[in-house]
């Protein structure tokens, strides 16, 4: 396989609440397609079906396709009270595990707000009754958010992204998501409340999870953000050039957060990544280089995490 860094098309998709721009992704629903460079117009999943671990390194080719899938959430509304699967659920209730983890970019609204997790005490007859009645927001934890903070959601987990939000998120790659309560709204098209999925929800909640814990990244030095069997992530603010050692098990996704700066993998293809843009980097035994221009700030996703 030539490896370079590979930046792909973005991909979005419009909903009730606002939008998601799908920046690497290998679901099937909305594969990503290269932008760039040798394999331009080949989309991911062709590409890690050619190459493999070549391409994935042995730790991501484990998961059976491509590992991850990158969004940006910009939500003008409140997205719905969720839940996904992780592993265990999603064998006995059918759909795709997701964990996730949420780093809250520039743009958030003043008083925007994450809710994350149970409050003390909620039972599973308790939730499921606030549903029913519409007081659902009653029973979740509420964060406010401002930039820089992170926030990590295991599979299991309920919870809703608030509107104002504007979120870079790594996950699993998954589609599925059972919604349990949308906030007694309608859909402006239909008229009609969107379908919920109560049994399957309530059944994927894992109420053995620890209270979330909201971080904050300072944006100034390097700092791990999360780091879990499924992925890690890094923070990297750079003002002069550096070198990231070469990781040949793992793929590594660089999201430029801030400022832009140019990616080089071993004198392929330098490729230039601008605010808000993604690049992927093949498992490769050379080093990456990165010049900031003049500065850059970002956060770099991996698989094969604690």
């Amino acid at each position: 396989m030539t490896k370079y860094p590979i930046k792909f098309t973005p991909q979005v998709r419009t909903a009730l609440w606002g939008r998601e721009c799908w920046l690497v992704s290998g679901h099937p629903t909305m594969p990503s397609v290269v932008a760039n460079g040798p394999y331009a117009g080949r989309t991911l999943p062709s590409l890690v079906a050619e190459f493999g671990a070549d391409m994935l390194g042995e730790s991501a080719a484990a998961e059976n396709g491509f590992p991850l899938l990158i969004k940006i959430i910009e939500a003008k509304d409140r997205l719905s009270l969720q839940v996904h699967p992780n592993e265990a659920s999603a064998e006995l209730c059918g759909g795709e595990p997701k964990t996730e983890a949420w780093y809250v970019l520039d743009g958030c609204e003043s008083g925007a707000a994450i809710f994350a997790g149970l409050k003390e005490g909620v039972a599973k007859e308790e939730l499921i009754s606030a549903i029913r009645n519409g007081t659902a927001e009653e029973k979740i934890m509420r964060f406010d958010v401002h930039r820089g903070d992170v926030l990590f959601i295991s599979g299991g987990l309920i919870h809703a992204i608030g509107g104002g939000c504007r979120i870079f998120e790594v996950q699993q790659t998954s589609d599925t998501t059972w919604r349990l309560y949308d906030w007694n709204r309608v859909d402006s098209k239909t008229g009609l409340p969107r379908p919920l999925h109560e049994k399957e929800g309530i059944a994927c909640i894992d109420w053995t999870l620890p209270p979330p814990e909201l971080l904050h990244d300072d944006r100034t030095s390097a700092q791990t953000l999360f780091d879990c069997r499924h992925f890690a992530c890094t923070s990297l603010a750079v003002s002069e050039p550096v070198t990231l050692v070469a990781r040949p098990e793992s793929i590594r996704i660089l999201f430029a957060e801030d400022g832009v700066c140019s990616v080089d993998v071993g004198g392929v293809e330098r490729v230039r990544l601008l605010r808000g843009e993604c690049a992927l980097i093949p498992a490769c035994d050379e080093a990456i280089s990165i010049v900031p221009e003049p500065r850059a700030h970002l956060l770099i996703a991996e698989c094969g995490g604690a």
